[in-house]
C-alpha cells in the first residue's frame, strides 16, 4: 500500500476527464487531482503520517487557485499548470515533506503544481496531439483550495482503499 495527498479541485471536470480518458492512465484510479505529497509506503505508518500532516495542515488558510496553461514536464507528462496559488501550494508541499517525510521528498524533478491531463513518456507521438486538444478546449479553472484528502492505495495502483479529509480554516 502506498499514501498519497491531493486536492480535488471543486470544478466542472468533463473537458479535463475527456483528456485523461484517452491520455491518463490514472483515469480510473483517481478524480482531476493537485498532488501535493506524492506516493509513499504505507512502512511510515499511518498514525505517524496522520499526525504529521495533522500538525503541518492545523492551521492552514483556504487560498484561491487558478487552473490555466499548459506545459510538458521533462518526464513526458501534459500538465494544466496552477498559475495562481502556485507560490503557497509549493510552500505547502515544502512543509509537508519535513520530519517524517523528509526522506521521501523527490529531488530528481523540480515540483510544479499541476493537474495531470496525459501520460506520454511511453508513446511520446501522442503528445502533440493531445496538447493541441487540450489548447482547443481552452481550460480555465478557478476554484478554492480548502481541504486536501490523504489517499491510501493499493500496491498495483488500481484502487484507493481508504481516504481521510484535512479541512483548512
Amino acid at each position: 500500500m502506498n499514501y498519497a495527498l491531493v486536492h480535488f479541485p471543486n470544478i466542472d471536470t468533463e473537458r479535463i476527464n475527456f483528456l485523461r480518458k484517452r491520455y491518463d492512465p490514472q483515469f480510473s484510479l483517481i478524480e482531476p487531482h493537485i498532488t501535493l505529497m506524492f506516493p509513499v509506503p504505507e512502512a511510515i505508518g499511518e498514525n505517524k503520517l496522520v499526525d504529521h500532516l495533522a500538525r503541518v495542515l492545523s492551521e492552514r488558510q483556504s487560498f484561491s487557485v487558478q487552473l490555466q496553461g499548459l506545459d510538458r514536464s521533462s518526464d513526458d507528462y501534459l500538465f494544466l499548470l496552477v498559475q495562481e496559488g502556485k507560490t503557497e501550494i509549493a510552500g505547502l508541499q515544502n512543509e509537508i515533506y519535513t520530519d517524517v517525510l523528509v526522506a521521501y521528498r523527490k529531488t530528481d524533478l523540480p515540483y510544479v503544481p499541476h493537474l495531470t491531463l496525459g501520460v506520454f513518456a511511453n508513446n511520446a507521438g501522442e503528445y502533440s496531439e493531445a496538447f493541441a486538444e487540450a489548447n482547443r478546449l481552452d481550460l480555465n479553472y478557478r476554484c478554492l483550495l480548502d481541504r486536501v484528502h490523504l489517499l491510501r492505495i493499493n500496491d498495483d495502483m488500481t484502487q484507493i482503499v481508504w481516504s481521510r479529509e484535512f479541512s483548512f480554516v
